[in-house]
């Protein structure tokens, strides 16, 4: 893969790559007459399902009830048509759903005395264990609902990167090399760079080089995942620091 199949596929440096960003969809699922919303709420609840279900997990809610509230607090979204209440002006996208979630769930209770479940609503494919799994793996207590729902967003945002990076590989023909550089990212990989060399049936050197393109990569496309969550090219690197902070939080 070259590098200006890398770059063109990130979409960095390209001011023109953020007309096609997150805020776009949603603007785009704000408006229910486009034929575009019904593929971006699919991709807005997709990206976010699980940050939501991990806040109402850790604000006290049973795992059916944060289950069914998920599900409701979409089909909220579309009824209501809350998501063209969305301003990029006013703040990060994740912000605004936050928000717009706490006070979702009030509704509710003060509303009914309790909550309205929403588990016939079949906007988001949640699998109740796989969901308590990945819970199962969030901080200790004394970790807040608020910074979870951060948390979580940081690491979509990393296993969003990882799935276009792996997608650029096999677009290219290189599944394999990718399948074989993989654990370098992720910190699984024991061997040195001579035994990743005899298994690409390369120098060591050049194994070294393949590594450092992928690492190089793997932080461009990163970049160009939180870029979909930011209205302005500037703010990348405070979003970027953000989500190092976060995944930092034990």
């Amino acid at each position: 893969m070259s590098r200006s199949q890398l770059s063109s596929s990130t979409g960095l440096g390209n001011q023109a790559a953020f007309q096609n960003t997150l805020w776009s969809q949603v603007f785009a699922a704000g408006k229910l007459n486009s034929p575009n919303s019904e593929h971006a709420l699919e991709e807005l609840c997709r990206l976010y399902w699980f940050p939501i279900y991990a806040f109402l997990r850790r604000w006290g809610h049973d795992r059916e009830e944060a289950r069914d509230l998920t599900q409701g607090f979409f089909a909220y979204l579309l009824k209501q048509n809350a998501i063209a209440k969305a301003d990029p002006e006013r703040g990060r996208f994740r912000s605004f759903l936050l928000g717009t979630l706490k006070n979702y769930v009030s509704n509710q209770q003060n509303s009914a005395g309790a909550l309205k479940r929403g588990g016939h609503h079949k906007l988001v494919s949640i699998d109740e264990e796989t969901a308590e799994g990945l819970y199962a793996h969030e901080p200790a207590t004394h970790a807040t609902p608020d910074s979870i729902f951060v948390k979580r967003w940081a690491m979509a945002v990393v296993e969003e990167a990882m799935k276009r990076l792996c997608a650029d590989y096999a677009h290219a023909g290189m599944q394999e090399l990718f399948v074989s550089l993989q654990p370098w990212l992720t910190g699984d990989c024991e061997s040195g760079f001579a035994a990743l060399g005899t298994t690409l049936g390369k120098s060591e050197g050049n194994a070294r080089v393949l590594v450092h393109r992928l690492r190089e990569r793997f932080r461009n496309v990163i970049r160009a995942v939180i870029a979909d969550t930011v209205t302005d090219a500037d703010e990348v690197e405070t979003e970027l620091a953000h989500l190092q902070a976060a995944l930092r939080v034990r």
